[in-house]
């Protein structure tokens, strides 16, 4: 009997010390480009057609400012589609607070992502989604930005015969 009840009164008598960590929050980045415009032209397509930056989310615990890897995604959609379509471009970015795209990779995640038809101007926008690990915890989006923009079709590739004249 006397074991019992030390035994009770030991458990009993236990306190979990423990600390515990709380989300407490984050600012949603803010987006900014380096234009305001994006020409795109096969004769350009090396060229950088917009460099996205935004700024840190600066996730926050009970326990100070969060030193988590914050992962990035850049998420290009046809404007009016609220990033929903089954065709929008994602582009993972780690870590870094920018991007920069060239003409000919625009290009290309508007016509073979987005299906969009070449020489016909459209709408995109552009939003960052922020998120801790892998699981996307405390998920947070930046400001959007739109563009009016023309893809353009891609010249096709010959190759000139081995004597080194094309007859049309």
């Amino acid at each position: 009997i006397i074991f019992s009840i030390l035994l009770t009164l030991g458990m009993v008598s236990c306190k979990k010390d423990e600390n515990q960590v709380m989300f407490e929050g984050g600012t949603a980045p803010v987006l900014t480009a380096s234009a305001s415009t994006i020409n795109l032209a096969f004769a350009n397509a090396d060229n950088q057609a917009v460099k996205l930056s935004w700024t840190n989310p600066d996730y926050r615990f009970n326990t100070g400012i969060s030193s988590h890897d914050v992962n990035y995604v850049v998420e290009i959609d046809i404007a009016g589609a609220g990033f929903n379509s089954a065709n929008k471009q994602s582009v993972a970015v780690s870590r870094d607070l920018t991007v920069a795209f060239t003409i000919g990779q625009f290009n290309d995640y508007l016509l073979n992502q987005l299906l969009l038809v070449p020489g016909v101007p459209r709408d995109v926008e552009v939003r960052v989604k922020a998120s801790m690990g892998t699981l996307g915890a405390g998920t947070l989006y930046s400001n959007v930005l739109r563009y009016t923009v023309t893809p353009y079709a891609i010249p096709p590739k010959v190759t000139p015969p081995a004597s080194g004249k094309l007859y049309i």
